[in-house]
C-alpha cells in the first residue's frame, strides 16, 4: 500500500454507487486514485496526462451541451 504523504483531494458522492473518491500523492512518488470499489496507482507523469485529458474533456462536454459551472450545483 505504501504511506500518504498527503491527500490531493476527497468528493464524497451522494448521488452515486461509489461513496468516495480520493486522490493521494503516496511515496515513490506514487498517484493513487481511488474509491471503495477501486484503485488505480500511476506515476505522477501519467496523473498529469490522464488529468489535463479530464480538463480537456470537461471543457468539450461543457461546450456541447451548453453546461456552465456557474449553473451546477454547490458541493460540501
Amino acid at each position: 500500500m505504501g504511506v500518504v504523504n498527503k491527500i490531493l483531494s476527497r468528493a464524497e458522492l451522494r448521488d452515486h454507487n461509489l461513496k468516495f473518491l480520493e486522490i493521494e500523492l503516496n511515496e515513490g512518488p506514487i498517484i493513487h486514485i481511488q474509491s471503495d470499489s477501486f484503485r488505480i496507482e500511476m506515476k505522477i507523469e501519467e496523473f498529469a496526462q490522464l488529468s489535463s485529458k479530464v480538463i480537456e474533456s470537461t471543457n468539450k462536454l461543457m461546450k456541447y451541451k451548453g453546461f456552465s459551472p456557474k449553473k451546477w450545483p454547490k458541493q460540501n
